[in-house]
């Protein structure tokens, strides 16, 4: 996920800190560096989050978490404290870049059920294409009563160890249907009258990049990108121009995608669709600066109509590019409301363990000042009563509005 300037500079004083302590703690055992890491970590966290209403109770949640850290057995263990830590900010966007075996599959990018109370139920909006859930016939409008056989408000209630809000809540329950990292768990589902059984493999790999002619003339481009892989997505892009003249629109698929991961592959992406220079991106530090992220469009850019597809699994970076895409190229954005993944993340990285954590540093905002994570889609498609494409209904959608005369 991008690192913006302001973010790493926001976050300058721990690096700072953790040098200072080096001396000090050349010959700490191994109880003594955990703790330093751990402690680290915590006033990261407490310094520079983002969102400052939620450091109260998570400082209450962590320090419950410190005496475990300090006597983690091996690195495992101390892993599994910092998980534990990070927990209780209920934040996606916060991740640690070393995991074990046993931890958690991450939402939304590991999971492949997206789900929220509706009316006191537990209610599923998306099922992830060609998924596990999707292979076990899991629809999406399907009502979820029981998972592993206990009734859903318990469940919920265990996970998050205390009363929650809504938004508490929704968040505990695509946790809890993420399932395990490997083998098979249950769901009961409303109507059905038996249990779901859902197989779990590893981790799903990222789709491949893709671009082909769609339509019913073979007018109009069909763009998958890889990002995070090579060739750069910059050159992906030139070469399906190259590939798909004469193009009378384009169809941008950010489903499935975390995004660019650097500032600069986010320019280039949005430098090749911008139709004017203008802002596409405001962010908003803890003390209420707010800097302004432009761009301009490039001598190759494509000035046609750009449709940008999304769902639930569009997160982070690949949000940040669809509510670009709209204010510099006019896209219009039709599927599901995204994963709404807060912020624009930086980093700290602990001493001893080397562990990297990343959170949120800064708000991400639309250009008009909406917050990122509340945007939604210029055309909604309902993905429990699809009009129509019954394999694709969001393609069939985009499809449907660009064959209009």
């Amino acid at each position: 996920m991008t690192v913006m300037a302001r973010a790493w500079r926001a976050l300058s004083w721990c690096g700072a800190t953790l040098a200072l302590a080096a001396g000090a703690v050349a010959h700490a055992g191994p109880r003594e560096q955990r703790l330093e890491d751990f402690d680290a970590l915590r006033r990261a966290i407490e310094g520079s989050y983002a969102y400052p209403a939620a450091l109260p109770a998570w400082k209450r949640h962590a320090a419950r978490w410190r005496e475990r850290a300090a006597a983690a057995a091996d690195e495992e263990a101390f892993v599994t404290a910092l998980e534990g830590t990070l927990d209780g900010l209920r934040d996606d966007h916060v991740t640690l870049s070393r995991r074990t075996r046993h931890s958690p599959r991450r939402v939304p990018e590991e999971a492949d059920l997206w789900a929220r109370f509706d009316s006191g139920r537990a209610r599923i909006d998306a099922v992830r294409i060609s998924s596990e859930a999707d292979a076990a016939g899991v629809l999406p409008g399907t009502i979820v009563t029981r998972i592993e056989g206990v009734e859903v408000a318990r469940a919920v209630d265990a996970r998050l160890g205390r009363e929650g809000s809504s938004a508490e809540r929704d968040w505990a329950l695509r946790h809890l249907l993420a399932g395990p990292r490997r083998g098979t768990f249950t769901l009961e589902l409303e109507g059905r009258g038996r249990e779901v059984a859902i197989e779990r493999h590893a981790a799903r790999t990222a789709s491949a990049a893709l671009a082909r002619r769609v339509g019913e003339q073979r007018d109009i481009g069909y763009l998958r990108l890889r990002f995070a892989g090579t060739p750069p997505s910059a050159r992906q892009l030139d070469e399906a121009f190259a590939a798909l003249p004469g193009m009378r629109a384009f169809i941008l698929d950010l489903r499935d995608s975390t995004g660019p991961a650097t500032h600069a592959e986010m320019n280039a992406v949005l430098g090749r669709f911008a139709t004017h220079p203008g802002v596409w991106q405001i962010r908003i530090a803890r003390d209420g600066r707010r800097h302004a992220d432009r761009v301009s469009p490039l001598p190759s850019a494509s000035h046609v109509p750009l449709v940008v597809l999304v769902d639930r699994w569009t997160q982070g970076d690949a949000e940040a590019l669809a509510v670009g895409l709209r204010a510099v190229a006019g896209a219009t954005l039709l599927g599901t409301p995204m994963a709404g993944l807060r912020g624009a993340t930086g980093s700290a990285r602990l001493r001893h363990s080397g562990i990297v954590v990343r959170f949120p540093v800064e708000r991400a905002a639309a250009p008009d000042g909406t917050a990122r994570e509340d945007v939604l889609p210029d055309v909604a498609v309902d993905l429990a009563a699809p009009s129509g494409g019954p394999g694709d209904p969001i393609l069939y959608q985009a499809l449907k509005r660009l064959e209009r005369p």
